[in-house]
């Protein structure tokens, strides 16, 4: 346990052979007691990876969507008592050693829920594309417009938070599969009065430009990371 609290670590993969198993070996395991790689309908090796890396894997038959797998793990974490949940990326863009930057806030501090900022003074970009600085610059302008909170990298998926907290929102959404669940959880959260924070964390994007630095569809996939912050500002989901 870490500071008397156990951690599980979420790992939603997709393809991440040659990737997931390097995060692996970087995870901290006297802070870390558990990683959980939600295999989302890999057709690589991202399982077979996983596992022999020390990860405890589930597997979804058939892709789902990234925001089906973090249930997934969550539905997990709920069910074998992590006190903290953490979720980062599968593909080797995050810092596992920067765990304990999510973690501290919640056992020092008594926050419910940490959110890993690029942005804060103290964070990094390596090898960040202009494009993606511009695109994830406007999206937490937005997140800023509509909730009035003072969010600075809505789009980073390097979060931490009380696994209790998600019991009391509506996760089981069949609308929140893809990339939905991650704002919509991030919403709630700043909305519902819960304590909250950023912290400032590192993104590292890959050397190789032809490997991809993200698995998202240009509008069809930023409309689905946006619509759930216009639906819930306008009460049209719960």
């Amino acid at each position: 346990m870490y500071k008397g609290k156990r951690v599980m670590v979420i790992l939603p993969a997709l393809n991440e052979a040659g990737k997931v198993g390097k995060v692996l070996d970087k995870m901290p395991t006297d802070v870390v007691d558990q990683v959980v790689v939600v295999d989302d309908g890999s057709t690589d090796g991202t399982a077979a990876e996983a596992e022999a890396s020390g990860a405890f894997v589930i597997r979804h038959a058939v892709n789902r969507g990234v925001g089906a797998a973090i249930r997934t793990g969550i539905e997990h974490a709920l069910a074998h008592g992590f006190d903290i949940t953490v979720v980062m990326a599968s593909d080797d863009q995050d810092v596992p050693a920067e765990v304990t930057r999510l973690l501290d806030p919640i056992i020092a501090e008594g926050m419910d829920y940490v959110h890993g900022s690029r942005y804060l003074k103290g964070g990094a970009q390596v090898r960040h594309p202009l494009y993606r600085t511009i695109t994830t610059r406007l999206y937490s302008l937005l997140f800023r417009l509509l909730t009035g909170a003072p969010i600075t990298d809505g789009t980073n998926g390097f979060r931490a938070f009380r696994t209790a907290i998600c019991t009391r929102f509506n996760l089981w959404q069949d609308w929140l599969d893809r990339y939905e669940l991650e704002p919509y959880l991030y919403y709630q959260v700043v909305k519902q009065g819960y304590r909250w924070k950023e912290v400032p964390v590192t993104k590292v994007y890959p050397q190789d430009r032809k490997i991809g630095y993200t698995k998202m569809k240009p509008f069809r996939d930023w409309w689905r990371i946006s619509r759930p912050l216009f639906f819930l500002a306008l009460g049209l989901k719960k």
